[in-house]
Order: structure tokens, then C-alpha cells, then sequence
């Protein structure tokens, strides 16, 4: 590997941490985190407050995330306010629902968990923004596989089967096409025991001003209460996103089934 890209590694790495931990760290904090040296650590850091992506506190001894890098890729979502609208709409749903609010968006092959509002219960669904999952082993996955032809989904499983670890299962592409044409059809998936065996999911796209572009956002919680409180789960997500950026209506049939991929 080189310099350059250790470099840039290490740059992403630092800047998930900071979204880990949301305040600012000491040296030695981000040192243990990342198991990469200390002189390395230190050179970054300069060079990111350098560019001020970073901001040092020379009394706390502490670096965090400026406004500037918090601005970088708004024009991404459509708006200025575009982070700040989704955030407001994760908060709202968490403080309707009481359940794990999720959002994320396709990494190549895998969904990646953008923003995570963890439910305040004992027993609860839980995930650390920046994880990932291969996209069809999430329901997120599957509402953002919607948007591709099936065809293109069957060459997404077949590279993941190419690439997948020798211990790992082979993954049927004809059950992830159906799980995804269902999604399609419905608007919104539920999943049972998909990535997390007594968890559930329900999910659906979240549309973007920027043309082509989505998101896509569920509610997860245990499979009790996903099931004890589908009905209501499911329409509070629809009119969320219904009113987010006047959407219009993503589920097309509230009757649908749960959807689980082998």
C-alpha cells in the first residue's frame, strides 16, 4: 500500500472516530482508537488544522471536526440545510417512535450507516454510524437496490459471490431479485433476522433534491415490537418522509410482507 493511501485511510479513519465519539479528543485518545503511531497521528492532525478541516484547542490540548468540513458535502443533499433538514427529520422520528432511527447509503457493494439515533430503551437496535453491511443483507440495502434495474442487481450478487470470504454462504441471486422487486412494488421493506437474528427492520427510500440521488431510512428495533407496532411504525415513516422535501408517497401498498434474504 502506499504512503498516499495509508494517508488517506488514516484521514477517514480519524474523521469516523470524531463521529463516534461527537466531541473533541486528545492525541492519545485518537492514538488508541486507531493503533497507528503517535508521530503519524500528530502530522495528520497539524495538516488537517492546516487546511481547516480540524480545529486545535491549545488550552484542552484537544482537536474536533471544524464547520468547514461540516459544509464540505452539503451540496450533495440538494440544499445548504440539507444535513440539518435529515438530521431534524431522524429526530423527530426518534422522539415519535422511541425505536432506532437509521440512515445510510450504498458504498459500493455495502450500505453504510450514515447517521444512527439509538432507541432509549433497555433492549434495543443498535449500530455505530460509518459500519457497513453488504446492501442486501439490510433492509436500507434493499430500498436502495429498488433503484436499479434487476439486472444490475444480479451482477451486484454476483460480484459479492466472487469476492465473498471462503467460509462465507453463496447468496441466491433469484431470492435477492424477488426481495428487491417486492420492495420495488411496495415502496418500503420489512426485515426479520436479516443481518441481526432478533432484530427487524422497516425501511424505505428517502428521495433527494439532487436528481438520483437517495438515501434510504428505517426504524429498527426488536422483533416484538416491530411486529406489536407495524401499522403505526410504518405510517409514521411514511409521513415523515412524505413531508421531507414534499416527497411524494413511497408506499405504495401498506399490506406488505416481511422480507428476509437466505
Amino acid at each position: 500500500m502506499s504512503e498516499g493511501v495509508k494517508s488517506a485511510e488514516r484521514v477517514l479513519a480519524i474523521f469516523e472516530v470524531f463521529e463516534g465519539e461527537r466531541r473533541p479528543m486528545r492525541i492519545s485518545e485518537l492514538v488508541k482508537r486507531l493503533e497507528i503511531p503517535q508521530s503519524s497521528t500528530s502530522t495528520l492532525m497539524k495538516t488537517l488544522v492546516a487546511k481547516g478541516l480540524v480545529e486545535f484547542d491549545p488550552d484542552m490540548r484537544t482537536f474536533c471536526p471544524s464547520v468547514r468540513l461540516a459544509f464540505l458535502g452539503n451540496w450533495v443533499l440538494g440544499a445548504n440545510d440539507g444535513l440539518a433538514q435529515i438530521q431534524s427529520l431522524v429526530q423527530r422520528l426518534s422522539s415519535e417512535t422511541g425505536e432506532t432511527v437509521l440512515v445510510g447509503a450504498q458504498n459500493g457493494l455495502h450500505l453504510q450507516y450514515l447517521l444512527v439515533m439509538v432507541s432509549p430503551h433497555a433492549v434495543r437496535f443498535a449500530l455505530r454510524p460509518g459500519s457497513m453491511r453488504p446492501l442486501h443483507r439490510t433492509g436500507l440495502g434493499l430500498m436502495l437496490m429498488t433503484t436499479k434495474e434487476d439486472g444490475e442487481v444480479g451482477r451486484m450478487i454476483r460480484r459479492h459471490n466472487s469476492e465473498v470470504e471462503a467460509d462465507q454462504p453463496i447468496v441466491r441471486e433469484a431470492d435477492v431479485i424477488e426481495a428487491v422487486r417486492e420492495a420495488r412494488s411496495l415502496g418500503y421493506c420489512e426485515t426479520a433476522n436479516l443481518a441481526t437474528p432478533g432484530a427487524g427492520v422497516i425501511a424505505t427510500l428517502l428521495p433527494l433534491p439532487v436528481e438520483g440521488r437517495h438515501l434510504a431510512i428505517g426504524l429498527g428495533a426488536p422483533l416484538d415490537r416491530i411486529r406489536s407496532r407495524r401499522d403505526e411504525l410504518r405510517m409514521l415513516l411514511r409521513n415523515e418522509v412524505i413531508a421531507f422535501g414534499n416527497a411524494s408517497d413511497p408506499f405504495n401498498d401498506l399490506e406488505g410482507a416481511i422480507t428476509g434474504v437466505p
